[in-house]
């Protein structure tokens, strides 16, 4: 799965508005929002997300810019719900949400000038999922009505990438499109309404996006690590990938508990010396095993920055059961939480502005 986080910015006025940004991308968006001189207004979720993190509420713990979310959501992240049709002020252009149900109830898309964020309500050739979390394939139909009616010319940029291909646009989507193109309500309904397997840890991602509440004090960089004294006697490694990632290169005193088992193991961290830094590959598998760990009582809980890809970065000492200590991808992957066709590929970030420069 390849998702896709948009900043959209007037390029007169500096400001600008981010579209369904990952947790752990939070640092990537800074970069480019300090590159380019932008000051950060919106951070926009299209929907409750299932499938990541949502990085809305970090950055504007780093930023003060406002959540925004669909006036039909039941996330209490949100400073401020986007009615259907509203128009939101971004410098000396405004910014207009749709209500798009059919993944969701709360399924929203964006359209700056000429640019449609789909979020998950439209795929590039495919369609959104709607058999949980509320969805209906119905409302989809209708939904995807309401796009169309948009125009032929109107751009689409979906929330994530199977097929790499980044954007297309009502016209090619109406020729190529089955799901979108399909006149017959019942027929899309009996190919989308078919239930499919939960994605791996969807109750985690879900309780963490309409709730969060992860202070920046609670994740520490890596070369921070060396303040918090040493592992094992000191504070804890806690180390959350897979067998195979945690043997090829890991962090010298690490403790293994692979984030599947985190839930019938967790008793065993109450045994083990505080604070506990959880760490994986990039950031997310850990920050789902820390909430289970604060939700199960246990206080003094870090995070790692970025996991063992900016350790690894920084240079700093590794070691592995055999050869050269390194970082991995992961053995074992779930299921999309998203699309209903389509394949998939690595995540990164993209971004749109009216005045088509890319940052």
């Amino acid at each position: 799965m390849q998702c896709r986080a948009y900043l959209v910015a007037d390029e007169k006025t500096r400001t600008a508005a981010v579209v369904d940004a990952r947790f752990d991308w939070a640092p990537r968006i800074l970069d480019a929002l300090s590159r380019e001189g932008l000051t950060l207004k919106y951070a926009i979720d299209t929907h409750t997300h299932a499938d990541h993190l949502s990085g809305s509420e970090r950055l504007r713990n780093l930023t003060s810019c406002k959540v925004v979310m669909s006036g039909a959501t039941r996330s209490k992240v949100a400073d401020t719900l986007a009615r259907d049709d509203d128009e939101f002020e971004l410098g000396g252009q405004s910014i207009r949400f749709l209500h798009t149900p059919g993944h969701t109830p709360d399924s929203m898309c964006v359209l700056a000038g000429n640019a449609l964020l789909t979020g998950d309500t439209l795929f590039i050739g495919g369609s959104a999922r709607t058999d949980f979390m509320g969805g209906s394939a119905a409302s989809l139909f209708d939904s995807f009505r309401r796009l169309e009616a948009l125009g032929g010319e109107i751009e689409i940029h979906p929330g994530h990438d199977y097929n790499g291909k980044h954007v297309s646009t009502i016209a090619e989507e109406l020729r190529s499109n089955a799901a979108f193109r399909e006149r017959d309500k019942a027929a899309l309904v009996a190919r989308l309404d078919v239930p499919g397997p939960l994605p791996n840890n969807m109750a985690e991602m879900l309780a963490f996006n309409t709730r969060a509440g992860l202070a920046e004090s609670s994740i520490v960089q890596p070369r921070e690590v060396n303040s918090l004294g040493v592992p094992g006697r000191d504070f804890t490694v806690v180390d959350v990938r897979y067998a195979d990632e945690f043997a090829a290169g890991r962090m010298e005193g690490a403790y293994a508990l692979p984030l599947p088992e985190v839930s019938l193991r967790v008793h065993e961290l109450e045994k083990l010396k505080r604070p506990l830094l959880f760490v994986c590959k990039a950031g997310v598998r850990a920050t789902i095993a820390m909430m289970a760990a604060r939700k199960a009582g246990l206080n003094e809980c870090l995070l790692l920055e970025g996991g063992m890809e900016s350790w690894a970065a920084a240079k700093l000492p590794m070691t592995s059961d055999n050869g050269a200590p390194r970082v991995i991808a992961p053995a074992a992957t779930g299921p999309s939480a998203a699309c209903a066709a389509g394949g998939c590929a690595a995540p990164t970030v993209s971004a749109h502005s009216w005045s088509d420069w890319i940052i």
